[in-house]
């Protein structure tokens, strides 16, 4: 995870908020959460919530979204990997930080699967939250270590005949090219697409390019479809490497 001095929220005093929803039905954490991000002047807390209902009755509210929400997995009326999976269907320019107590690896690959944009747990240090929520901002997926490696060994065993199943085909036509396998597996290791531009010595924008290829030839529209399609199209071995 970032420290301040790598992460745009710690360092930028003249860049825009990053406009932040909570959802969570413990009022004390809320309140608590609420207090410690007030340290990170990036980070504005728009709106807060107890249930899901109360949430998108919120969001519907709003003259302009949230660009992240940070979700709890416990919730009175549903859970919030169904929240999470909405966000991904309905509102795509919200990316939903799962925040809970749960370290289970297949509560996580849940979360993911569904279309979280990243994993954390509720005891983490306000700093790695705030870390988190820049890094999902700028299209990171953040994961702790142990839970990153957790969920990709349990993706590399899934049986080869469930992807026939669950997995959207392919397109025919659509080979993936060297420079996008390449990238591909800087998007499963949770890059951001600036990181990645500056790793491979190209610009955002070209990066932005080459992920919208890689999702239309996979037939995805989120990082999350993307590593569970790699993996169940066998695109992926065990060590998270991609064959070519």
């Amino acid at each position: 995870m970032w420290g301040l001095r790598d992460n745009p929220v710690g360092r930028q005093s003249g860049v825009m908020s990053i406009r932040v929803a909570l959802l969570d039905d413990n009022e004390p954490f809320r309140r608590q959460l609420t207090q410690r991000l007030a340290f990170f002047p990036q980070i504005e807390i728009v709106f807060s919530a107890a249930t899901a209902h109360e949430f998108f009755e919120l969001l519907g509210q709003q003259e302009a979204p949230p660009d992240v929400a940070l979700v709890d997995i416990e919730l009175p009326d549903v859970s919030g990997i169904e929240v999470a999976a909405c966000l991904a269907r309905e509102h795509e320019a919200i990316g939903a930080l799962m925040l809970t107590v749960f370290e289970e690896p297949r509560t996580i690959l849940a979360a993911i699967q569904a279309g979280a944009a990243g994993y954390l747990l509720k005891d983490s240090p306000a700093e790695t939250i705030a870390n988190a929520i820049a890094e999902v901002h700028e299209g990171g997926v953040p994961l702790s270590r142990p839970v990153a490696r957790n969920v990709l060994h349990l993706l590399s065993q899934a049986p080869p005949s469930t992807a026939t199943d669950t997995a959207p085909a392919p397109d025919p036509a659509g080979t993936l090219s060297a420079r996008e396998v390449e990238l591909l597996e800087q998007i499963v290791q949770g890059d951001t697409e600036s990181a990645i531009a500056k790793r491979l010595c190209i610009s955002p924008h070209t990066v932005r390019t080459h992920v919208k290829n890689i999702y239309r030839k996979l037939r995805v529209n989120s990082r999350a479809a993307a590593v569970r399609v790699a993996y169940e199209q066998q695109l992926l071995d065990s060590n998270t490497r991609f064959r070519r």
